[in-house]
């Protein structure tokens, strides 16, 4: 019989929410955490975006079959059908996100019976991000990015009912959260509106801040500046990938807007909301990148100002556009350069 469970998550804030809702779960049914070591059942909650999280999870089944080899194991998260096949051998049961029929039961963040606490809940024990909750408002992408693999690990574009959404957001205010992040892989592209969303929520009674991640540049409408800009309970922290300066690896990229367009998006958000922070996802190395193109990138980065980037180097995952007709061809060592750059430049 299975008392105890460790839960190893990997990814993005939405692979946060999901660990949250997992670990709720299995306490309701009685089982407590522990550490690898003695832990009766593993859940690994997985993410393919990037081969780095792969790897761990691969060096992380060695440590397991050494140290606790008869502990079961399950997978889920985010997972590319290439690495799911790879895995599935070391898992005693694998599912991915994007293959759960009832997405309203699971992307809700918190059960609303108060017999189920999640670790962020206030009411349970002390976390340093108490405060902060995580509203899944939709899930998947319809982008397509060229190196991306998200619409093939979290499928299409689904999004929850604005009236559940709005029930949720003030349960988690009077349980004395002070913070509401909502995520989605596209938050602006929300199908039923995402200002619209905002309006309903700023309108809840109650001291806290609404924040979102992550927004797509060419979604980013006038509309959704304003209401930033008007709102007290909207965070003036605004996250904002820009992945590339160049205007040719962002058509590569299938990124849809341009340079000149992703900074009259800055200006405005600068000029309009008081106090703004912007963060920003840069990828180098991608495919044709080339000495100019980079410059370009420092160049746009400067005018941007930024607060914070995530740089990150370009590497090919299977089964995305980049992987089957673009060539990696930018070294290594180039890659590795280019990143200390732009991080010595913008998070320094």
């Amino acid at each position: 019989m299975l008392k105890t469970y460790f839960l190893f998550t990997l990814g993005c804030q939405m692979n946060l929410s999901d660990s949250e809702k997992i670990e709720a779960v299995l306490k309701k049914f009685g089982l407590r955490s522990t550490n690898e070591e003695l832990a009766d059942l593993i859940i690994v909650n997985a993410c393919s975006v990037r081969q780095k999280p792969i790897d761990r999870i691969w060096g992380k089944i060695k440590v397991w079959d050494r140290i606790n080899p008869k502990v079961k194991k399950i997978l889920t998260g985010c997972v590319l059908e290439t690495d799911l096949k790879k895995l599935e051998k070391k898992f005693d049961f694998c599912f991915k996100i994007e293959n759960l029929e009832s997405l309203e039961d699971y992307l809700a963040p918190y059960n609303l019976d108060e017999k189920i606490k999640t670790k962020r809940d206030p009411s349970s024990s002390a976390q340093d991000d108490n405060f902060i909750a995580y509203l899944p408002i939709m899930t998947g992408c319809n982008n397509f990015c060229s190196y991306c693999v998200v619409p093939y690990t979290r499928g299409r574009e689904r999004s929850r009912r604005p009236e559940v959404i709005i029930k949720e957001t003030g349960c988690l205010v009077k349980k004395g959260f002070k913070e509401i992040m909502l995520l989605g892989q596209n938050v602006c592209s929300y199908k039923n509106g995402f200002v619209e969303l905002l309006k309903k929520i700023v309108k809840i009674h109650g001291d806290f801040k609404i924040s979102f991640m992550s927004p797509h540049p060419k979604d980013f409408s006038d509309e959704l500046i304003d209401i930033i800009a008007r709102e007290d309970k909207i965070s003036k922290q605004i996250h904002l990938p820009l992945q590339s300066g160049d205007d040719e690896i962002l058509k590569r990229m299938n990124r849809h807007y341009t340079t000149r367009q992703y900074l009259r998006l800055v200006d405005k958000l600068r000029n309009k909301v008081k106090g703004v922070e912007i963060s920003t996802d840069i990828i180098v190395g991608f495919s044709k990148e080339k000495k100019k193109s980079f410059q370009n990138t420092v160049s746009l980065v400067k005018k941007c100002r930024f607060n914070k980037a995530y740089v990150s180097i370009y590497s090919e995952r299977k089964g995305t556009w980049a992987e089957k007709k673009m060539r990696d061809n930018v070294s290594l060592s180039e890659k590795k350069r280019r990143w200390l750059i732009l991080d010595k430049l913008i998070n320094s």
